[in-house]
């Protein structure tokens, strides 16, 4: 497909052919986390993801952490999350705004939204009949808290990352056995949602090359983070067994498998079966004969656990991994920031990168996953400024300039 290039050169000199998803068009209507994430991940990838931005700024817009370039600002979730894409602000609540978002439709390959069901419907009178109308072979994914039905009571409610993690039993599973359920950062169930998004879009649009008809796909946070329980449900409703919080430890009790204090800091270790047998040789009153098998480790795992603790006790955590590391046990030590910043690992696969930003300038963050060996992702631009791109994507929709002019004064663009 052809990309918008604006006529005045102010916005694109074009758009660079790249990546995995080349030619495929993304309308991005999503808010906060997951939709956007998911859209990213696909502008990474070269397609071309067309952002309509509301005429208010999005939540994570007003994010306190920013790069700042005179008196103009941006937050730092924007400048990460909307990298690569196209910026089109659009005011929905107009009657002038369908016909142009129609149009986006019918050149799009790709409809990912985020809303509570029935915004986009009910509200707005965008029907997924009228998408389809436009284009019968769109790809139309709704991403919300609960679905687009169930329950009356039920699916209709408002919902974050925090409540996702609450409904899917997810939350109940995390945190010290004699503390409180804990939700996990940051925003761990936006971001697998975008995962369950972008896959679930690709599916379908692989479904259109296959049969020439688009779909509607469901997306509920809770659903993508409920499968995530492993077999939490099925023991539950097989067994009556509820899986109890285990803190830093595994579930099934086994030690090492979990997270253990050293001198300095904190260190992850996972030794099962050979790598057990390993730290044997490493970890003094280890190398007992009692202590053979994974039900040995299950067994004895407080013995086991306490015996490892002791020998890390007087040992910095980078001691500490270098020893385990030596006799090729499962570990790593427990990394924030500033470790990640200086580690020779992450800037060897580029997973810190630089690009250029309007307001940021030069700025670094992560890089690009996963990597690609003939078709690799690439950041070519920074996060557009909200509406950056609204006069391009409308020229490329065959919009003339006094056409244009008039929906600035009417507000329906900006």
């Amino acid at each position: 497909m052809n990309a918008p290039i604006d006529r005045h050169g102010h916005v694109l000199d074009g758009f660079p052919l790249f990546g995995a998803l080349q030619g495929l068009t993304v309308i991005d209507t999503g808010t906060v986390v997951a939709a956007p994430f998911a859209c990213e991940l696909a502008a990474e990838a070269g397609a071309q993801v067309i952002r309509v931005s509301l005429p208010d700024p999005d939540i994570l817009e007003l994010s306190p952490y920013r790069l700042q370039k005179g008196e103009a600002s941006v937050s730092t979730w924007w400048a990460q999350e909307n990298r690569n894409k196209l910026d089109m602000v659009l005011d929905l609540t107009m009657p002038e705004s369908k016909e142009i978002l129609g149009a986006l439709l019918a050149r799009a390959d790709i409809w990912i939204e985020s809303s509570r069901p029935g915004t986009y419907s009910e509200r707005l009178g965008l029907t997924d009949e009228w998408a389809l109308g436009n284009n019968p072979r769109l790809v139309v994914v709704h991403v919300s808290g609960f679905g687009q039905d169930g329950d009356p009571g039920t699916f209709k409610r408002a919902s974050y990352d925090v409540i996702g993690q609450a409904f899917s039993g997810f939350m109940s599973m995390n945190g010290d056995p004699d503390g409180p359920p804990m939700k996990s950062n940051p925003f761990a169930n936006d971001y697998v949602t975008a995962l369950f998004a972008l896959w679930s879009a690709l599916a379908a649009h692989i479904s259109v090359q296959r049969t020439g008809r688009g779909q509607v796909v469901d997306v509920a946070q809770y659903e993508c983070q409920f499968k995530l329980l492993a077999c939490g449900a099925m023991d539950y409703l097989m067994l009556g067994e509820e899986h109890p919080r285990t803190g830093n430890n595994d579930p099934s009790g086994l030690q090492p498998y979990g997270v253990y204090p050293t001198r300095d800091g904190y260190i992850s270790i996972g030794a099962i079966g050979g790598p057990f047998l390993r730290l044997k040789q490493v970890v003094p009153g280890l190398d007992q004969d009692k202590l053979q098998t994974v039900v040995d480790q299950i067994v004895h795992a407080e013995e086991i656990r306490q015996l490892v603790v002791d020998w890390l006790a007087d040992r910095s955590a980078d001691e500490a991994e270098q020893v385990l590391n030596a006799h090729n046990i499962p570990c790593s030590k427990v990394m924030a920031a500033p470790d990640i910043a200086r580690h020779p690992h992450y800037r060897a696969r580029e997973m810190l990168i630089e690009w250029d930003d309007d307001i940021g300038g030069t700025i670094q963050g992560t890089g690009l996953v996963p990597k690609f060996s003939s078709t690799p992702s690439r950041v070519w631009r920074g996060a557009p400024t909200r509406g950056k791109d609204t006069e391009g994507v409308l020229d490329w929709l065959g919009y003339d300039e006094s056409r244009i002019v008039e929906l600035r004064k009417t507000g329906v663009v900006g």
